[in-house]
């Protein structure tokens, strides 16, 4: 999903959001699911590491970090801009109080220290993933996977603003404990990440 606060025309940013909106609408329609979605592994591997509290399943279609540890936390969210998508994981996951948002994640306001968790599979905003960090408290942890920078070499008109290396994360997130990085060996080429925030100092 695009940045729309990087963007410095408004109008142009609100069109990109709605285009984005369409796109993901038309492939959830046409890709309808009536079975959970397969827990992501990132999340699996890690899931004893977390802290609880409340999670963050940021542009989260039909919900894998949901199905992976959302069993783990008080309070789940999941926010994705596609209201096709937020309808059919409402109805798959209708016995689990998610907290399910339409909305441009990007866009919303959380307080410091907020989530124990927030994960982002196959979504990129490195303006986002900047902001959020502030809302993940300490012990939390932020969990990644979406396409490297190699995925161009096999789609060139990929937008190089929807890619991360595992060097852009650890700059992103200094100071962070970080338990996992790497990219994948064979197409479609990923990157996957997994930090803990740390404790402040004195505390």
């Amino acid at each position: 999903m695009p940045d729309g606060g990087e963007n410095q025309n408004g109008e142009r940013a609100a069109m990109t959001a709605a285009d984005d909106r369409r796109k993901w609408n038309r492939r959830y329609r046409e890709r309808e699911r009536t079975a959970l979605p397969r827990p992501h592994p990132l999340a699996v591997r890690w899931r004893r590491r977390m802290v609880g509290g409340r999670m963050l399943d940021a542009a989260c279609g039909l919900g894998r970090g949901i199905a992976a540890v959302g069993h783990l936390f008080h309070t789940v969210y999941g926010i994705d801009l596609s209201e096709v998508a937020v309808t059919q994981a409402r109805s798959l996951w209708e016995e689990r109080p998610v907290r399910w948002i339409v909305a441009d994640v990007t866009q919303q306001p959380w307080p410091a220290g907020y989530f124990g968790l927030v994960c982002a599979f196959a979504f990129t905003d490195l303006p986002f993933f900047r902001r959020i960090q502030e809302s993940i408290q300490p012990g939390g942890m932020f969990l990644y996977e979406g396409f490297s920078p190699r995925q161009r070499e096999v789609k060139p008109d990929l937008n190089p603003a929807w890619t991360a290396s595992p060097d852009d994360l650890r700059r992103l997130f200094p100071g962070w404990d970080v338990r996992e990085q790497g990219e994948s060996r064979e197409p479609p080429f990923r990157t996957r990440f997994a930090a803990i925030r740390p404790a402040a100092r004195g505390a």
